[in-house]
């Protein structure tokens, strides 16, 4: 793949770098959602033997080839970000992309004056000429580099995870909900690079961690009934079960006291009501 007429146009009309961003490993279940941004400062013809795709259409020898080429061509300037499953499960998938191409920029160098993005949407509060293209990596040359340094690099990540998680044959599947990685998940149950806020991989969850994961999604000021938080797991009639599981939390970072009675009162605190009701009263919930 060549230059597109998109480019060469954007280089015409007086853009002095242009750049690419593209993620990665938004679908997988485990590891981090990867981002890569790829800039340059003119449509340069000496680049890359090998044909240019999108990294999903070529095979990995092939994107690791144009992965090496890329590192060893002064013309380019890039950067890779990571964001990891604590963060994805906090602020949600899509939020973590943004997050990843934010970070990508902020490590360049030089900033790009015009910047192609894979997709429908742009990144907000942006000072930079954006434009989002739907299926770009297909179509724009720096999208299509892009995808396959993030493809690349995640990849690499995931073999090095391979090593640190055996059990779950990472190098193989990368993170994505194989069979074989559903299997091992039903099997073993998650690990801590899984991203819980993902339905396979919460419903391998042990009870207990269910009830803890839910719980700390529920937003200061706001408070969940014990029987929610069971429908919210699946098991309406373990409203009891939640509340012992509760009791049972020694992590600080787990709002248990905005985990109300269904009939508005406090309920059980392992760290006591009163303190229950001074937390709730400074978070400006009702009571």
């Amino acid at each position: 793949m060549p230059f597109s007429n998109l480019e060469k146009r954007v280089f015409k009309e007086g853009y002095q770098v242009v750049a690419g961003i593209d993620e990665v490993g938004r679908g997988s279940l485990a590891g981090p959602v990867a981002a890569a941004v790829v800039s340059i400062t003119r449509p340069t013809r000496s680049l890359l033997t090998t044909k240019i795709k999108d990294s999903k259409q070529l095979t990995e020898k092939q994107r690791e080839e144009i992965f090496e080429r890329v590192k060893s061509n002064p013309d380019f300037l890039w950067k890779v970000s990571f964001v990891w499953p604590k963060i994805i499960d906090k602020i949600n998938i899509w939020q973590a992309t943004l997050l990843t191409w934010q970070r990508c920029l902020k490590k360049l160098n030089s900033q790009p004056d015009f910047l192609f993005l894979d997709g429908k949407l742009g990144l907000p509060n942006l000072k930079i000429t954006q434009k989002p293209i739907i299926k770009g990596d297909q179509k724009i040359f720096l999208l299509s580099l892009a995808s396959i340094m993030a493809k690349v690099s995640r990849d690499n990540l995931m073999k090095k995870l391979d090593q640190k998680y055996p059990e779950y044959v990472f190098s193989q599947h990368k993170g994505y909900g194989t069979k074989l990685h559903l299997e091992k998940l039903k099997k073993i149950g998650p690990s801590e690079i899984h991203r819980r806020s993902f339905r396979p991989v919460f419903e391998n969850l042990p009870f207990k961690e269910k009830v803890y994961y839910v719980v700390s999604q529920i937003p200061k000021g706001q408070a969940m009934t014990y029987q929610a938080v069971a429908q919210k797991i699946g098991q309406p009639l373990s409203y009891r079960a939640v509340g012992n599981a509760l009791n049972k939390n020694i992590n600080p970072k787990i709002p248990c006291h905005r985990v109300i009675r269904s009939d508005g009162k406090l309920g059980g605190y392992n760290r006591g009501s009163k303190i229950k009701e001074k937390l709730l009263r400074k978070e400006r919930f009702k009571i």
